[in-house]
């Protein structure tokens, strides 16, 4: 069974730039990278990365394909929150990463 990102009330939010941004900001912070770090690596601007991971704009696939290359991303697991494709240690990673960022905005609403 597929399984899709838990943070996504439907498929068609999974989809939206906002899912994708949020999952591209995980796995940044997974990889223990700034914005400007992996942006290099990517061969493109800092802010266009930046722009990614909150959302203003979508990750095109020439992008996303360098993550891929570089990390085995999966293109699923990037657009859809699709995790079946994704190594499993980066996985876990990403995981640990997203569990930190909800405590944090848990405690800082409380």
């Amino acid at each position: 069974m597929l399984q899709w990102d838990p943070d996504a009330s439907s498929f068609l939010d999974a989809c939206r730039d906002v899912a994708v941004g949020r999952r591209l900001s995980h796995l940044r912070h997974a990889l223990g990278l700034t914005q400007r770090q992996l942006a290099e690596i990517l061969t493109i601007t800092g802010p266009r990365w930046a722009n990614y991971e909150v959302g203003t704009s979508r990750i095109p696939v020439d992008i996303a394909l360098r993550l891929v290359e570089k990390w085995e991303v999966s293109l699923d697991w990037m657009y859809y929150g699709n995790e079946a494709m994704m190594p499993k240690q980066l996985l876990e990673a990403i995981k640990a990463v997203a569990k930190q960022h909800r405590s944090r905005s848990a405690r800082a609403k409380h």
